[in-house]
Formats: structure tokens, sequence, C-alpha cells
């Protein structure tokens, strides 16, 4: 009996470490736009568990872009840009924006976790920015229409 007790107790530690493992960083999104991968850079965030509680300020989106050395995806005019996360942010909380400098933001309307890019050549910067019941996160990616 008691084997069975240490043992049931070992796999309780277990999937409770697991579990606050996995939970300690906000959730990254996946981004595909004409069968391409998007590559996205962590932002700011505000994010908890049990335990920890962690919010850490980021640079701008178009400082972010140039420190992780980030390149545009190549897209044509008018593209569906697609977002999915592992785990579904809270609703109506899913928000995008494009930065042409570290002055001008102009919102980018977001229909079922669709983005639809400009029409006019040129490289976009993005931010994106969520809420889930532990906290919230923003990421950058970097697009030019062709």
């Amino acid at each position: 009996m008691k084997k069975v007790l240490i043992s049931l107790l070992a796999v309780v530690v277990l999937v409770g470490g697991i579990y606050f493992v996995l939970n300690l960083k906000p959730p990254k999104p996946s981004i595909t736009i004409e069968n391409k991968t998007v590559e996205v850079a962590q932002g700011s965030y505000c994010w908890g568990g049990f335990i920890k509680f962690e919010c850490v300020d980021m640079i701008s989106p178009p400082d972010i872009i140039k420190r992780h050395g980030l390149k545009p995806v190549v897209v044509s005019p008018g593209a569906e840009l697609k977002m999915e996360f592992n785990r579904k942010p809270l609703e109506n909380t899913l928000d995008a924006s494009i930065w042409f400098s570290n002055d001008e933001i102009e919102n980018a309307p977001l229909n079922d976790n669709v983005l639809v890019v400009p029409k006019e050549k040129g490289v976009y910067i993005y931010s994106v920015s969520a809420n889930w019941e532990k906290g919230s996160s923003g990421y950058v990616f970097v697009i030019e229409v062709k």
C-alpha cells in the first residue's frame, strides 16, 4: 500500500512539474502566409503561474526586428496572413497593428485570426497582442509586399 501511495505522489509531482514548466512563458503564435512560415519575436508580456508572475517590457517593435535580425517574408499584395496559437487567447483580445515608424502606428483589422496585408508594396512591421487567463503578451514580425 505504501509503494502505491509513493508512486501516486511521484506521478502527481511529475505531472504538476511538467504543467508549471510548460506554462512559464506565453504561447507563441504560428503565423503562415502563402504556405510560408513567418518568424515571430517575443514582445512585451506579463505572465504568471501558480508560483511566479513576471512582467517584461521590451523595446519597440522596429527595434525588436533589428535586434533579432528578423528578415521580412516576401508576400503578394492583399495576401491573407493566418495566426494560430496552441492555447487560444481570450475572446476578443487578439489585436494587431502596423508600425510604419516609431511614431506612426495603425490598427490592422483582424477577422477570425486572419489579417489581409496591404496592397501597396513595401516592408511592414506588425505587432500582435492577446490576453489569456495567465496574462498578456505581444509579438512582432515583418513582411515585405512585392
